[in-house]
């Protein structure tokens, strides 16, 4: 039998800023963009410690981890670094947000407020290079994780293709929803890693970051091409 995750909602309530910030509205085109993509095996408990009874829990147990650089947006350049847990909605595959960071106010607040993301402000460092990638990702209180892709081969675009992001949206008043994103990167180049490592600082702190500690990489790419920052819709429409 699937396993149903374990979080209730109110876990992932936020609190959201007042006034609402200002921003462009969704979708945003972001011509450009630049992703890395990692999945890795985490411990079966403390994934459905954290996933919703929506869903149901895959085997092995594993999280998705994407960084995408976008020089262009309407809010203007901004870096998001998303990480998920791999799950199955209705028997199809997902992913759902367990926390994200950006650099930009305004993709922070529309991923709040558009998206659910439980989004915080930090800095993600990246580098995108021909032959290797790396990207180190920090908060107020210092680094959270480093992802290191030693070397890439390239491939057809073709063959990578990602699920849809789901998340908890807080509303105004305080009540939940859950919202699902479509698989938002038209891909242009894409290649594979089949080296890569995942580091975390000798410091682990109470934080989704370190608690979903990675136990086995999967799979590793890095994909250019156009990616629609876009609202979340509600389950089901």
């Amino acid at each position: 039998m699937p396993d149903p995750g374990q979080a209730r909602h109110e876990s992932y309530v936020v609190k959201l800023p007042s006034p609402k910030p200002e921003y462009p509205a969704l979708p945003w085109t972001c011509a450009g963009a630049a992703m890395i993509n990692v999945y890795f095996e985490v411990l079966k408990g403390v994934l459905l410690d954290r996933l919703p009874p929506e869903f149901n829990r895959t085997s092995p147990s594993y999280c998705r981890l994407f960084v995408i650089d976008h020089p262009n947006s309407p809010a203007g350049p901004f870096r998001e670094a998303t990480l998920t847990l791999g799950c199955r909605l209705s028997m199809m595959p997902a992913a759902f947000v367990a926390a994200s960071m950006t650099e930009n106010p305004k993709a922070l607040a529309a991923g709040l407020f558009e998206r659910g993301y439980p989004m915080g402000l930090g800095t993600i460092d990246l580098e995108l290079g021909k032959t290797s990638a790396r990207v180190s990702i920090k908060d107020a209180k210092g680094p959270l994780i480093t992802v290191v892709l030693p070397s890439l081969q390239t491939i057809e675009p073709g063959r990578l293709a990602y699920d849809h992001v789901d998340a908890i949206k807080t509303s105004a008043d305080g009540k939940t929803e859950l919202l699902v994103t479509s698989p938002d990167m038209e891909i242009d180049q894409a290649a594979i890693c089949k080296n890569a490592r995942i580091e975390y600082p000798d410091d682990l702190r109470d934080t989704p970051w370190h608690i979903l500690r990675n136990h086995n990489v999967v799979s590793a790419q890095v994909a250019r091409g156009t990616r629609t920052f876009s609202a979340g819709r509600q389950l089901g429409t």
